[in-house]
């Protein structure tokens, strides 16, 4: 088997390049987390917790996905054209969030402390956007450096002023403001590569071609765009769910314990997604069949995904405790129990963009809602049952990781069936 596997490959080489500066950017988070943990309380990641999520909702949503079709089209500067309809309609949204924002500001009697986390929820909102549509834009340009070494700095300046700050005592504003530092500096190089990238090609701005590309990529605000929104306002309602039927602290342990199961996602899934859409769209997009990587794809992740998980199931608590600090025992204990969920969600996000290559987003907009549905059931009524004392606190963490587990399972194997069938249908048109 290992004979069959081209270490010289090009998409084995794409992988390398940008996990090792994605594995870079996460030792650096590695290696400072278990200081910052000693210097924050959850509480103070939980109110964290729930700015990143609101600048994460705005950031997703922002470009009506438009950034997403960036490595898609054949031609450079169909490409381009995409890239400046994205940033515009990022730009026209993060404008009405602003004037929104001011509202609620005059509402509340001209609150100081409004207006600062307004204004900072769309500056770290604004670069975070930008990282997106730069990431996409290198991908297309096979340009993986470019998104490692913008991982690289992001984390090197986030978790850094996050230690700087809790030496000086600034508390959650200081937590907030070393995401914004973070965020601005990732995307200085694509900044830079965008320009240089532009005077060589000879790019030009063409209004009528971005109007025409805009209906031609019209499932991705259409349907996508449904779908992001879900996914990403579900997280917001988990948080409020979270802090409303237990408190902040509790919010803090939880979503500490989440981010920390997610970066093995981060670490290797996120890279292999971001080199499987490339590989999938330019193969499809030649009549090629692509159930074979998927396939590879998905067995790959379930290997790398055992060992990591499974340490987390048995000795999830210990860890924290040990890494971490005392604090964040209940921390541990939530890992343990939704270490099975995350672990099959580490190998389904990475093939998440099949959907998109195949035309089959409308199919995944329903598996998506149906996700949502049982997390926000979870989130949202569990808590009545144990206000009645019939499941305690870690039952409900419990129950909802099953449930996802299984789910999550069933989409998987939905992905590798439709796949196979889009692969014969494009083999007989290209006949």
């Amino acid at each position: 088997m290992l004979k069959k596997i081209n270490i010289k490959s090009d998409f084995l080489k794409s992988i390398m390049v940008l996990t090792s500066g994605t594995l870079l950017a996460q030792m650096v988070s590695y290696l400072a987390t278990p200081f910052i943990t000693r210097l924050f309380s959850p509480d103070e990641m939980g109110e964290l917790g729930v700015f990143l999520r609101i600048t994460a909702f705005i950031s997703a949503v922002a470009t009506a996905r438009y950034e997403l079709t960036l490595p898609l089209p054949k031609n450079q500067n169909h490409a381009f054209q995409l890239f400046r309809l994205s940033l515009r309609i990022a730009l026209i949204t993060l404008g009405i969030t602003l004037l929104l924002g001011i509202g609620y500001w005059v509402w509340s009697d001209f609150d100081i402390h409004i207006i600062w986390y307004i204004l900072l929820v769309i500056s770290t909102s604004f670069f975070m956007i930008f990282r997106n549509i730069g990431t996409n834009w290198s991908i297309r340009n096979e340009a993986f450096k470019h998104i490692s070494i913008s991982g690289v700095i992001g984390s090197t300046f986030t978790n850094g002023t996050k230690i700087i700050a809790g030496v000086f005592h600034l508390g959650v504003i200081g937590l907030i403001i070393s995401h914004l530092i973070g965020s601005a500096m990732s995307v200085v190089i694509f900044i830079r590569e965008f320009f240089i990238n532009k005077s060589k090609s000879g790019l030009e701005r063409s209004g009528p071609k971005m109007k025409v590309l805009s209906k031609n990529y019209k499932d991705f605000p259409a349907v996508n765009l449904p779908h992001t929104l879900i996914d990403n306002g579900r997280e917001l309602l988990i948080a409020f769910f979270v802090v409303e039927f237990f408190d902040q602290a509790i919010f803090g342990s939880y979503d500490h314990s989440f981010r920390m199961l997610k970066l093995p996602l981060v670490l290797v899934g996120a890279s292999m997604g971001q080199v499987f859409f490339n590989r999938c769209s330019t193969a499809f997009g030649e009549k090629k069949a692509i159930y074979p990587l998927l396939r590879r794809t998905t067995l790959i992740l379930a290997g790398l995904s055992i060992v990591p998980f499974s340490v987390i199931f048995f000795f999830g608590e210990e860890l924290f405790i040990f890494v971490f600090g005392a604090q964040w025992a209940y921390s541990g204990q939530i890992s343990e129990i939704i270490a099975p969920w995350l672990m099959v969600n580490f190998i389904a996000s990475p093939i998440s963009t099949i959907p998109l290559i195949i035309g089959k987003q409308k199919l995944f907009f329903w598996l998506g809602l149906a996700s949502t549905l049982i997390q926000l059931a979870g989130f949202g009524f569990l808590p009545l049952l144990m206000e009645q004392g019939k499941i305690n606190g870690n039952e409900l963490f419990g129950i909802i990781s099953s449930a996802m587990s299984l789910f999550l399972i069933f989409v998987i194997f939905v992905k590798l069936n439709i796949t196979k069938k889009a692969d014969e249908m494009n083999s007989n048109h290209s006949y």
